[in-house]
């Protein structure tokens, strides 16, 4: 890995323009040393992203950087630092980011089974009411024949009531009547079931 030398002039520039347009050229100064760097310790980050987020850390510290190998360090290892630092972060926010889409996706599928599960109850304990009251009701001796067949004809079998009022020979409001009669009692009859097979 190529290690630039480094510019203190440009450093000083950047450090007092944040705005300069000499960031490119930095950019391009460090960018191999930076790659070179993510890819040997950080091979799994996003590379442009830790780089974006490098020279934004560099935009408020580089005003207060003092240049002093000897002392300090050279200046590679700063922004380095920084690299790692920033991949650190990145990489932490991902982890986290993976985890979390794993809960939410989990609870989300747990979800969807239990709304499953309870309309596949609903429905079998509501097709169970309608039956068993259904039984009862074509089974009560105390509804007339006709009005059960009428019943049976349009409601259940769907024959078409003009069709079922000229068999039983009465009107087609008669035919609407006793059907819309007949299902109010059913209705009423299979709410008395639906309570007792869902408390």
């Amino acid at each position: 890995m190529a290690v630039p030398v480094t510019s203190i002039s440009l450093l000083k520039v950047l450090g007092k323009d944040a705005q300069s347009p000499r960031w490119t050229e930095f950019a391009k100064k460090y960018a191999s040393t930076i790659d070179g760097f993510l890819l040997a310790y950080f091979p799994d980050v996003n590379s442009e992203e830790v780089v974006n987020d490098t020279l934004i850390v560099l935009t408020k510290k580089l005003p207060f950087y003092e240049y002093d190998p000897d002392t300090k360090g050279h200046f590679r290892n700063f922004l380095l630092g920084i690299v790692k630092c920033k991949a650190r972060e990145q990489r932490k926010r991902n982890g986290r980011s993976v985890k979390q889409r794993e809960i939410e996706a989990k609870a989300q599928l747990e979800w969807e089974y239990e709304k499953q599960s309870y309309r596949a109850d609903l429905r079998d304990w509501r097709k169970e009411a309608y039956e068993a009251a259904l039984a009862q009701f074509m089974a009560n001796p105390n509804l007339s024949s006709r009005d059960k067949e009428i019943f049976r004809r349009t409601a259940l079998d769907g024959e078409a009531p003009a069709d079922v009022a000229e068999i039983f020979g009465i009107t087609r409001n008669n035919v609407d009547q006793i059907k819309a009669r007949m299902l109010a009692k059913l209705k009423e009859l299979a709410l008395q079931y639906a309570n007792i097979c869902n408390p």
